[in-house]
């Protein structure tokens, strides 16, 4: 596919994530952990899923386009949340990733 600029692709790329992630799974594990987002007394609604996950993305376009040179994969998270972006050397966005994070752990093995 053809995309007139950058911009283009990019929304294509948001709105493809967007219209494939399954947000009712991510709705049903939040709802039975009764997992809500900060000051927020309820659970986030499906729309607010969306609208929570475009903005994780459109932050890790950002971070993408303003990262060092070094790295590959970019990524901004919140509320359960993970959006990660990917660029070429140009500084294009290449990729996007969404994830519903239930759990994790990182050990940089710096003793």
């Amino acid at each position: 596919m053809r995309f007139k600029s950058p911009q283009e692709a990019e929304d294509f790329m948001i709105q493809e994530v967007i219209d494939n992630f399954d947000f009712i799974k991510c709705w049903q594990t939040m709802r039975h952990l009764n997992w809500t987002w900060g000051l927020q007394p309820h659970i986030p609604t499906i729309d607010e899923l969306k609208v929570g996950a475009k903005q994780r993305i459109r932050d890790a376009i950002l971070i993408a386009k303003g990262g060092e040179s070094s790295k590959s994969t970019y990524f901004s998270s919140s509320g359960g949340l993970k959006a990660s972006a990917w660029r070429n050397k140009y500084f294009q966005i290449e990729g996007l990733q969404l994830e519903f994070v239930l759990t994790d752990w990182t050990s940089e093995g710096d003793y």
